[in-house]
């Protein structure tokens, strides 16, 4: 199996030019209240760096990096100014995060690199006063209270019951994700993307019912730089939840991602996420920050906390 180094970069990415951008010239508009822009967030490559950025989340996202962080600086700036986004993104590791930081970016979370001796930094930077205020602290709070378990009677799936999950899947994976999610940052619920990221090594897992139905999925991205995976696009069917299927997937994706060599499992999950949230507290991952109002998710601009584990060797 191929280890993929970025996020879901497909064919349809596109090719311009870099220009660098002052701090001083970057205008951002106020964060939408509940502003749904229908057009999901376009990924471009850019020089020699990989983005996602549009009115949707309100963001740029420096998905892969190129060689030189001062220029993916310029760059988060200048597509910021041209479109009036609200947030900068970035996941830095080595040299790059101190860039980044003398750049007026701060680190809303961290996590050790597969790499012994790095971290792993989530860099953002506000361009409104808005943006960098968190919409629903409540929630927030609340999904960081410790829960009991589950209900009795219900029996989480072993992970002999997960598969995995190819090309055949990928009506089934588009039809739950269709019906889970009202919106979502990257655009899973189009064929061609799926097809895309499991052509480039993004590992799919799910887990049918009695009668064979996809009712959970999820995936894991592999970075064979800094040998972290990021665990993501959970999915669990309104009439399945409760009964403990996400913990044993995220167990399965574990293994698969410790069998290609990955040392760091991290995730990030909406911080209003009672359920999500109580998932990884209960697997032994450690609260490594929170992203605050960072992803367009479920028809509305979230906070997103960022979860890691070490894997067993």
């Amino acid at each position: 199996m191929m280890i993929t180094t970025q996020k879901h970069l497909c064919p349809r990415t596109t090719n311009a030019i870099t220009a660098e951008t002052t701090k001083s010239s970057l205008v951002a508009e106020t964060l939408p209240t509940n502003a749904h822009d229908s057009s999901p967030d376009r990924t471009e490559r850019i020089g020699g760096a990989v983005v996602q950025h549009g009115h949707r989340s309100h963001r740029v996202y420096l998905l892969k990096p190129s060689d030189d962080a001062t220029a993916d600086v310029a760059l988060l700036e200048r597509l910021a100014a041209e479109h009036g986004y609200s947030k900068l993104f970035a996941k830095t590791t080595g040299p790059a995060t101190q860039t980044f930081l003398d750049a007026g970016f701060g680190v809303e979370a961290r996590i050790p690199s597969g790499i012994p001796g790095e971290e792993l930094c989530f860099c953002t930077r506000f361009l409104s006063a808005d943006r960098a205020t968190e919409r629903f602290p409540e929630a927030v709070r609340e999904a960081m209270t410790p829960r009991m378990p589950s209900r009795p009677g219900r029996t989480a799936q072993t992970t002999t019951n997960i598969q995995p999950l190819g090309l055949q899947d990928v009506p089934e994976l588009v039809e739950l994700y269709s019906h889970v999610f009202d919106s979502y940052p990257f655009p899973i619920d189009d064929p061609a993307f799926l097809r895309d990221s499991m052509a480039e090594g993004t590992v799919f897992v799910g887990v049918r019912d009695e009668n064979g139905s996809l009712i959970v999925a999820a995936s894991a991205e592999l970075s064979a730089e800094t040998l972290t995976c990021e665990l993501t696009d959970f999915a669990t069917h309104p009439d399945s939840r409760g009964a403990g299927l996400a913990s044993a997937l995220l167990a399965g994706l574990e293994s698969a991602a410790t069998e290609q060599g990955m040392r760091v499992a991290y995730t990030i999950a909406r911080a209003t996420s009672a359920s999500m949230n109580s998932v990884f507290a209960r697997r032994g991952y450690t609260h490594a920050g929170t992203l605050v109002n960072n992803t367009h998710i479920a028809g509305r601009i979230e906070s997103m906390n960022v979860w890691y584990r070490a894997l067993d060797s």
